[in-house]
């Protein structure tokens, strides 16, 4: 049978019929214009019902008769307090008619949210009910009489007057009480959204709705006083803290049913061109819902005061939520392209093991394909890497390192990953692919480390694998992955291939339906893992790469420039580590690192850098052992390496190239239980001249390397002070102490001038 795919229009034609103006009705025409519809309101059937996608009708009582010679026609019948009308029309059996049940209200947005989707989606249920709760009355009519008998009660001149004074006074500050109320219940809704505890959210969230409003009322009052004496300036602003919290919260909300659904929709095969419809539609809501919830994360962000320690923390996590926002912002644009919206897309997944690691990640142990079309998960296959090596007739010279330490003479796939540059690996990878299986075409690769497959279960909890009968974690992962990669293996096996293939698939199976992963956490801990460089991107399309390198999301090498055109000088520093024992001693080795910068009265920078290795496996046992690292050092071109020791011995055989940048590099042994400590002296070859100077040093984190500790210590002449920098160091006696942790690239910048 053949399949034909359409491309659905994106913009559709939406008409809303009502006799009445109800409000909630400006609330759905809202939220349709959101979704890019075209939306055409009348009191009566005018129109042919042939030119509109969706038609809605509101409390329409012989609609259907009028209706019964379009059957394929898409109709929605609201009733608004018409129950009776709701229950009759029902018994309709058309297939193509859809019954809204709305009793007490009137429906709020986050009401609206949940009558369009049930509206569009493909279900076999043909009415929705929603029933809202009559408010209460506040106070009862017999205690209005306690106040005329409390004014009676002070019946002299003197005590009205004080009762006067007291009255006015607590009508300007009476607004605080509703407003702490609300501020307090806004954040435990906060901390209960943090928890996904949807029911105690929106819980708190509308009791501190009430309240809030409650001190918007009052404070209408008593703000003409505050503007007067020019006080307005707090409770202005913090009437926006709550008033944004609760925007927050909501945008929060509707974000996160809306990335849920596009979810199970992309990992839905075979849609029908209604869902594809859903799905576009979707997308394009959740650009407006990335830019709406980032304008409110920043705001709040400015608004709450930073010098409270209480606020802190609070404010740490919205910029965490502001730079996640703006980064889904600027790449949602491209997501159809991504998932293959008007052609196919292949990219190429390469699983490196980071505790056996590499310049470039780790040894690749297993590689995928994954491919997309029409915005759908299409296919995924996972692959043992001696599937293909073993296909590989042809030699290949490998890297010096490799031949002469590693004792390969051939160069195979799994150790492809020895740039510190991803986009070289990734083409390392493709050439090796083309020759050894004949796959080709891919539209960007990926690099997944295991410390990221870690931080990518963090978010799903314990995922059973029926095929293994095992059950794993963010805990056990490593060790059950090692134990069926290393048990009874031989070259050919396809044990590890099937056990990332199983647990896979089996994260796949939870995505589709996500009842218990944290997507929050999936998407704080996917970013985590890119901005530590434990999960690298390429896209072949150069547009989507421009803003995946703006992130530093790439795995590239940064070239050593200036971004000052005045006198500046660009240093660089890049270590990387490269394991050659044939063994997972990263699993147990730890580094840390001491750069020591001396300028000069004459302008020259001089460098100490003392890194030290350390090794904890207990033994020469594996996945531990002695950790045979071939160590390299990334320098800025024209750098002068004066001498390198180890331990206190001088390090003489080492290698060198000096083009883009200069690399040193040399095998450095760390036996069990033990440590070493690696001290390099090297000169710059440029030099600070001129009365101001900009002085930038860029370090590169490795691929796949665990975070590092890093002291930096800069000591200027007396003819040299500082005058600007982007860190916040410790000065003692004219040198500079900073202490940092190599998790990510950092750029430093220093504004020196001369006395």
């Amino acid at each position: 049978m053949s399949l034909k795919t359409e491309i659905v229009e994106e913009t559709q034609s939406i008409l809303i019929v009502s006799k009445n103006s109800y409000p909630f009705l400006d609330l759905l025409r809202s939220e349709l214009k959101k979704m890019g519809a075209n939306i055409f309101a009348t009191t009566r059937l005018k129109q042919k019902l042939d030119d509109f996608d969706y038609c809605f009708f509101v409390n329409e009582k012989n609609v259907l008769e009028r209706l019964s010679t379009l059957p394929h026609k898409k109709i929605i019948l609201i009733f608004f307090n018409e129950e009776q009308l709701a229950k009759k029309q029902s018994r309709h059996q058309s297939k193509n008619i859809k019954i809204i049940n709305i009793q007490g209200g009137p429906p709020k947005t986050e009401d609206i949210d949940r009558i369009l989707w049930f509206s569009f989606s493909q279900s076999e249920e043909k009415i929705l009910n929603i029933r809202f709760l009559t408010p209460r009355k506040l106070f009862s009519d017999d205690k209005v009489s306690f106040f005329p008998r409390l004014f009676h009660k002070f019946f002299n001149k003197k005590r009205l007057i004080i009762l006067a004074v007291l009255v006015l006074l607590f009508s300007q500050i009476a607004f605080l009480f509703p407003l702490g109320f609300s501020s307090l219940l806004f954040y435990e809704s906060g901390k209960a959204l943090g928890k996904e505890d949807f029911s105690k959210t929106n819980s708190f969230l509308n009791v501190g709705n009430f309240f809030f409003n409650q001190a918007k009322f009052l404070y209408s009052f008593s703000r003409p006083t505050y503007l007067f004496l020019s006080l307005a300036i707090l409770p202005d602003n913090l009437m926006d803290i709550n008033d944004k919290t609760r925007a927050l919260i909501t945008d929060s909300q509707t974000l996160y049913l809306n990335a849920k659904q596009i979810l199970k929709l992309i990992l839905q095969k075979n849609k029908n061109p209604d869902e594809k419809n859903v799905l576009v539609l979707r997308l394009n809501t959740l650009n407006y819902q990335i830019n709406t919830l980032e304008q409110d994360l920043n705001t709040l962000n400015q608004k709450i005061p930073d010098n409270f320690i209480f606020f802190k923390s609070i404010k740490d996590k919205l910029a965490q939520a502001d730079d996640l926002a703006a980064k889904i912002k600027k790449i949602s644009p491209f997501l159809a392209a991504i998932l293959g919206g008007t052609e196919q897309k292949k990219y190429l997944l390469l699983f490196a093991n980071n505790m056996e690691l590499r310049p470039g990640g780790g040894f690749i142990g297993s590689f995928g394909t994954v491919t997309f079309q029409d915005l759908t998960l299409q296919n995924l296959q996972v692959y043992d890497v001696y599937d293909a090596d073993g296909q590989l007739v042809a030699h290949v010279e490998p890297p010096v390192a490799i031949k002469n330490y590693l004792n390969q003479p051939h160069w195979f796939l799994r150790d492809s990953a020895f740039s510190p540059d991803f986009f070289d690996n990734y083409t390392e990878a493709k050439f090796f692919l083309d020759k050894e299986m004949h796959l080709d075409n891919f539209a960007g690769g990926i690099l997944i480390t295991t410390s990221a497959i870690q931080n990518i279960l963090n978010a799903f909890g314990n995922i059973y694998i029926p095929d293994f009968n095992e059950t794993v974690n963010a805990q056990n992962f490593y060790l059950k992955a090692q134990i069926y990669s290393e048990k009874n293996f031989f070259p050919g096996s396809t044990q590890k291939k099937n056990f990332l293939g199983s647990l896979t698939r089996q994260i796949l199976l939870s995505l589709d339906s996500p009842a218990g992963i944290s997507m929050p956490l999936l998407a704080t801990n996917l970013k985590k893992s890119l901005d530590e460089k434990q999960l690298v991107l390429y896209f072949e399309d150069p547009t989507i790469q421009s803003s995946i390198d703006s992130f530093y999301w790439s795995g590239r090498l940064i070239e050593p420039k200036c971004v000052d055109a005045g006198n500046c000088i660009s240093d660089y520093l890049f270590p990387l580590d490269a394991n050659l024992g044939v063994n997972k001693a990263n699993f147990f080795v730890s580094r840390s690192m001491d750069l020591k910068t001396y300028i000069d009265s004459t302008g020259t920078i001089n460098h100490y850098l003392s890194i030290t290795f350390r090794n904890d496996s207990p033994g020469e046992v594996f996945p531990g052992g002695t950790y045979k690292n071939y160590f390299q050092l990334l320098l800025p071109q024209g750098s002068t390496v004066k001498t390198i020791t180890k331990d206190g011995t001088l390090v003489e055989g080492f290698d060198q190239s000096d083009q883009l940048l200069k690399t040193v590099g040399f095998l450095v042994e760390v036996k069990p239980e033990s440590s070493s400590e690696i001290k390099i002296e090297y000169t710059l070859g440029q030099k600070l001249l001129g009365k101001r100077n900009i002085y930038q040093l860029i370090l590169q984190k490795q691929i796949g390397a665990s975070d590092s500790d890093m002291v930096l210590e800069f000591s200027l002449p007396k003819n040299l002070y500082p005058i600007n920098q982007n860190f916040s160091p410790l000065v003692k006696d004219n040198t500079i102490f900073y202490n940092t942790n190599l998790s990510t690239d950092k750029i430093f910048f220093l504004e020196l001038n001369k006395k």
